[in-house]
């Protein structure tokens, strides 16, 4: 009696698991799966490809201050303390500014993805500690918009697939995460220079931008391709 007891347990945890798994599948490889939103997936490409040029100057830049003789004034204020600590600024500023009526937050989101590339791609070019300390006051300032993300990730799926919309951004931005460092000191291997990385990053991240440009016009083909299916249906 005992063993059947327990076999009737397993087969029942069995039933469950299977159960869970079905609507996990279902729900992100199915017919109702998010990949199906063509705007979530262009979404989807720009987290590929954005996360990893925010970490790149954190990795390069004690680097870039021991190229331009610029130790002594990074040791009073770390160039990277300072792209920390305006981004907590970023992230509150870029905020309020977003819950203003008159204010898109897609539209304030476009501009900091704006303003953190072309800082991505100028820093090489800064040689003295100011003009360093400018940019990475930029960066950290307009990578704020991750405090934005949820919200404009609830207006591509709507509330009830926020959850699971939101673990894939936050996963695609790790693996962007993992990837940008080990990718970043490869160009240093094959160049020598440091510079290349911020360049090449950057271009990687205006690819992910691009793919945020068409999300408007992916959007407003859909309601037209759906209502077209319900005509024909």
């Amino acid at each position: 009696m005992y063993g059947l007891r327990i076999l009737k347990t397993v087969s029942q945890l069995t039933v469950t698991v299977r159960k869970g798994f079905a609507i996990w599948y279902s729900s992100y490889f199915g017919a109702a799966s998010l990949f199906t939103n063509r705007v979530f997936v262009a979404f989807i490409i720009w987290a590929l490809f954005a996360y990893s040029s925010f970490v790149i100057p954190f990795i390069h830049l004690p680097e870039i201050v021991k190229q331009y003789n610029l130790s002594s004034q990074n040791n009073i204020f770390p160039l990277t303390s300072i792209i920390a600590i305006v981004h907590i600024f970023g992230k509150v500023i870029l905020g309020i500014i977003s819950d203003l009526p008159c204010i898109s937050t897609w539209n304030v989101f476009l501009m900091a993805n704006f303003t953190l590339v072309t800082c991505i791609l100028t820093l090489p070019l800064m040689q003295t500690y100011i003009s360093l300390a400018v940019v990475c006051a930029l960066i950290g300032f307009s990578s704020g918009y991750f405090s934005l993300m949820p919200v404009v990730t609830e207006d591509l799926v709507g509330t009830k697939h926020l959850a699971n919309a939101y673990g894939i951004i936050i996963c695609a931005n790790g693996i962007s995460a993992l990837f940008g460092p080990p990718f970043a000191g490869w160009i240093y291997d094959i160049t020598h220079k440091y510079d290349f990385s911020f360049y090449i990053s950057g271009l990687l991240y205006m690819v992910g931008i691009l793919f945020l440009l068409i999300q408007p016009c992916i959007q407003k083909k859909q309601p037209s391709e759906k209502s077209t299916e319900e005509a024909q249906g």
